[in-house]
Order: structure tokens, then sequence, then C-alpha cells
């Protein structure tokens, strides 16, 4: 074989133009990436609420459009889940958004609980049964059938006890949350920090998916909720979905605290 007839490898500087595009093209397709992966994750969170949706409609469908009932239970989503066991028992996969599967971090009055995270879900092991639950949802409060509740025994207004005829589009059932319960206040107040809450914060208040959490609504429709709608749902019976957390309330950008200032209002 002479000089002629020998094969021409690659030169550096060509190389070098190899590797540029390559990294160029990495630099481009990581976001995007990263970006539809976001989006499956919410895609998956939807799906387990549409689920959650289908057992609850089962339930309500056969107790007369009632809802469970909780408030009296030690032990709240067990309980809950005692009553809707026949309907979910073979889909246990349910409990976990997608982006919330992180061990749960902090402890809420003991050690048998724990409270969740933007990316992590709560713990809770029933006082009687001490059957655990690691879930990424939170139940509405005001949404179920309390006979007899209120001072002097009479019903407290505030409860939804049944599917409601009207609006039912913007009263939420379940949604993300770091805590058993989404919402259990007449009035709640952002939390200070982002991944820190108070007594008084709304629990599903959380940057889970890029500015809206989900959740599934008494008209059994499943949708992302910005942070700053939470204020504008209609909660319980007598919630003001025109409160001071509101635009038609008269909040201002400057009073949201820094990490959700910039999310869209309403």
């Amino acid at each position: 074989m002479t000089m002629k007839d020998k094969p021409k490898g690659f030169t550096l500087i060509e190389l070098l133009v190899v590797i540029a595009i390559i990294a160029l093209l990495m630099a481009i397709l990581m976001p995007v990436l990263s970006r539809v992966r976001k989006q499956a994750r919410t895609v998956g969170c939807q799906s387990n609420l549409k689920q959650w949706g289908l057992i609850f409609l089962m339930y309500a469908n056969e107790n007369n459009s009632r809802f469970p009932n909780w408030v009296e239970s030690v032990e709240p989503w067990p309980q809950v889940l005692k009553a809707l066991w026949p309907y979910h028992q073979d889909t246990n996969d349910l409990f976990l958004c997608p982006v919330a599967m992180k061990p749960p971090k902090g402890l809420v009055n003991s050690s048998d609980s724990r409270v969740g995270s933007t990316f992590s879900p709560w713990s809770l092991r029933g006082g009687f049964s001490r059957t655990r639950l690691d879930c990424s949802y939170g139940l509405n409060i005001w949404a179920q059938y309390v006979p007899g509740s209120g001072a002097g025994g009479s019903r407290d207004p505030r409860y939804w006890q049944t599917v409601p005829a009207q609006g039912a589009a913007n009263v939420p059932l379940l949604l993300d949350s770091v805590l058993w319960w989404s919402c259990r206040l007449t009035e709640t107040k952002p939390p200070a920090y982002e991944d820190v809450w108070a007594d008084t914060s709304l629990p599903c208040c959380m940057n889970r998916h890029e500015g809206f959490v989900c959740g599934i609504f008494m008209d059994w429709s499943v949708r992302k909720v910005g942070l700053k709608e939470l204020w504008s749902l209609k909660w319980h019976r007598q919630y003001d979905t025109h409160g001071p957390w509101t635009k038609a309330g008269g909040v201002q950008p400057d009073y949201w605290p820094k990490w959700i200032s910039r999310f869209k209002d309403y």
C-alpha cells in the first residue's frame, strides 16, 4: 500500500467541530426533554385524579349523592379509604403524584405523621389500625357529609354534604397537597416561604406543576389550578370567592410572598 492509498483520518479541527455541534444540540435538547418529562408527570398526576373522581362518583351514586364523612375520625384518610375501599382496592398506585415521590420530611404533632412537600408525599399512620399511608393529595375538608354537626347539634351550613347542583366546576374535591386535607379554614393565607407551611397556610399551595397544582372538582373534571387561583375557588358554601387574596378583593402584587408573586393573578 502506497502513501496515497493510506486511509485519511479526521483532523483535530474536524473533531472539535463535531464535538461543538453535539454540545450545541445537547444544550438545545436538554431543556426540551426536561419540559417533556415535567409535562408527562403532570399528565400522570391528572390521570390519578381522574381515577379518584370515578371512585368518589361511584360512592356518591350509591349513597344519595353524599360524600364520605371523616370529620370525627382521628385518622382522616384511613377512615375515608375504609368507606371507599370497595371502589379502589385494586388501584393502590393512585396515591402518589409522579412529581412527589421523595420520602416525606417533617413531623406533624407526632412521629406517626409527616408533612409532605412540593416533591414528597405526606405520611400518616392510623392510631388504631396502624395502617401507614403515603399520599400526595389532600381532600377538601368541607366536601363531606356531616349530619348533625355544628353548635347545638345543628348541621354546619358550610359543609357541602352532597354534590352541588350548580357551580360544581369551581368546588374542589381533591388536590395536590402537603397534608391529608387541602383546606380546612374559612380564610387562609399563602405560605410565606416556599415549602414552609403554617396552620393558617393553604396546604395545597405549592409549586408542584410549574405554577400550578392539579385538582379534581365536584363536576368530576380534572384540571390545573394556578396557585393564586386557589383563593377564588368555592371551598365551602359560605366561602368568599372575591376575598382579600383575589383581584376582585383588591389584592396587590406586592401583597404576595416573593416566591409566589411571579405567577399569574386571578
